[in-house]
């Protein structure tokens, strides 16, 4: 019986070791489980974060550059962040599966505030200097 109890306690021991150690933060024994399974993806889907990432940082060079003034930029960041929220009620709703009528809507909002970043550049902001000129 003894046997039995220090056999099972060592099996124990080593199998959790073993699990442990398989474990490398992207899945089981080294495979890549993508986006899916990674916990930095957090809640976005994966096809938007590419162009929110594109806008956040045009947003942060209108400002540098100057053809972007703060209030603008605070404008920008919010239509980003109301698309976000919208992204994250709608994942909150269906998971990952995105049906295609608002994979198309938020699509649609992201690249009207893309075009209208761009528009904004091309103007050179306000003051009318910038990248306009060029």
């Amino acid at each position: 019986m003894r046997i039995a109890i220090v056999g099972l306690a060592v099996a124990t021991t080593l199998a959790g070791a073993a699990h442990a150690q398989s474990y490398d933060g992207h899945g089981w024994y080294g495979q890549q489980r993508g986006d899916y399974y990674d916990r930095r993806a957090g809640w976005d889907y994966p096809e938007f974060r590419d162009v929110a990432w594109h806008i956040r940082a045009e947003i942060q060079q209108g400002l540098q550059d100057g053809w972007l003034g703060g209030d603008e930029a605070g404008d920008f960041g919010r239509q980003l962040r109301g698309i976000q929220a919208q992204e994250l009620a709608e994942y909150r709703e269906h998971g990952w599966g995105l049906p295609q009528d608002d994979r198309e809507e938020i699509r649609e909002r992201l690249d009207r505030l893309d075009h209208a970043l761009d528009a904004a550049r091309d103007q050179g902001g306000d003051e009318g200097w910038g990248y306009g000129w060029r």
